[in-house]
């Protein structure tokens, strides 16, 4: 049994501060095509980021993707 990143909640974790994604990446220091393509799941945080942007968005690094369970 194994868990694996299902949908990126970014876009939700967005809107609960009442963030613009271009703030979000200014004040990540990336770029907004960048913050797109994690909302998109084109592309997935790391750790350090993921740490970062709890930190901004008052929450914990777990909380910005749905995890699935494979059996």
């Amino acid at each position: 049994m194994a868990f694996s990143l299902g949908e990126c909640l970014l876009r939700y974790q967005l809107k609960r501060n009442n963030m613009k994604p271009a703030e979000f990446a200014r004040r990540m220091g990336v770029s907004r095509q960048y913050v797109n393509d994690l909302m998109k799941g084109e592309t997935t945080m790391s750790l350090i980021f993921s740490i970062n942007a709890g930190y901004i968005l008052n929450c914990e690094p777990t909380d910005f993707y749905r995890l699935k369970l494979e059996v």
